[in-house]
């Protein structure tokens, strides 16, 4: 007799999520399967296409576009996916946010009729990174935050006062760091501020040998998108990525749509 084999209840491989942390097992997080998906679609395109450079810059009109969440899911699927030496590297001395991403806060509980209150989220540590090694205070071996990926490493902004942030956007120091660092690596992705919301991001996006402008669906003006893609036309744009993205797609659309 056959017996009929109850569905999986499992993930699809492609939608599983992935999990980055330090070595130290401090600072994790774990990006949703959709997301990740996502994001593969998007670095499988320009691989087929040999159109992957070797240093990315993720950048936005505007503060709060979840630029950081997007450079480091990148930086984890396309060193899980292509077993690439991969490097994210923050410059936004601004509003660092590649430690806060891996720090999230604990959800509040929602269970019985009182809510109970958010958890308080963790201290960050206080960690070197592109700022004190630019000003010699530690090596770069030093800064590097090793990962459980074998071939991705973190270097995050470190502390840069107002005064210095406009020297180091533009120096040869740093300009020589991003030598080594590809020299190192396959592929380096930037974490580059908002560009209409400080010139050094134009400086800092000229770095990178191509760009991605980051958008937060339904909150950032199409007029801001506009100027920042005019700001940013000295670099290769290869293209916009929708953070936060909702499409609500009817059913009969989806029954025509080939599942993977």
């Amino acid at each position: 007799m056959l017996k009929l084999r109850k569905k999986s209840a499992t993930a699809a491989p492609a939608e599983l999520p992935l999990l980055i942390e330090t070595a130290n097992g401090s600072l994790r997080r774990i990006f949703a399967g959709p997301q990740i998906s996502q994001l593969r679609r998007m670095v499988t395109d320009l691989l087929v296409g040999q159109r992957l450079p070797d240093r990315i810059g993720f950048t936005a009109a505007l503060r709060g576009e979840g630029v950081s969440y997007i450079t480091l899911a990148s930086a984890v699927t396309l060193a899980h996916d292509t077993g690439r030496r991969v490097c994210a590297v923050e410059f936004n001395w601004l509003a660092p946010g590649m430690l806060t991403n891996l720090n999230p806060p604990p959800l509040a509980s929602g269970r019985g009729k009182r809510r109970e209150p958010a958890p308080t989220p963790t201290p960050l540590p206080v960690l070197p990174g592109v700022a004190e090694v630019l000003r010699g205070q530690v090596t770069l071996d030093e800064a590097l935050l090793a990962t459980n990926h074998a071939g991705l490493w973190l270097l995050p902004a470190g502390a840069a006062t107002v005064e210095q942030r406009p020297l180091l956007a533009r120096s040869a120091e740093l300009r020589s760091l991003l030598n080594t660092l590809s020299e190192r690596f396959d592929h380096v992705l930037l974490d580059v501020p908002a560009v209409l919301e400080v010139s050094d991001s134009l400086a800092l996006v000229a770095l990178a040998t191509a760009c991605a402008l980051v958008v937060r669906q339904g909150v950032t003006p199409i007029t801001e998108v506009q100027r920042a893609l005019n700001d940013i036309q000295h670099v290769p744009v290869l293209g916009v990525i929708l953070n936060q993205a909702q499409i609500a797609t009817p059913r009969w659309i989806h029954r025509l749509i080939p599942q993977e």
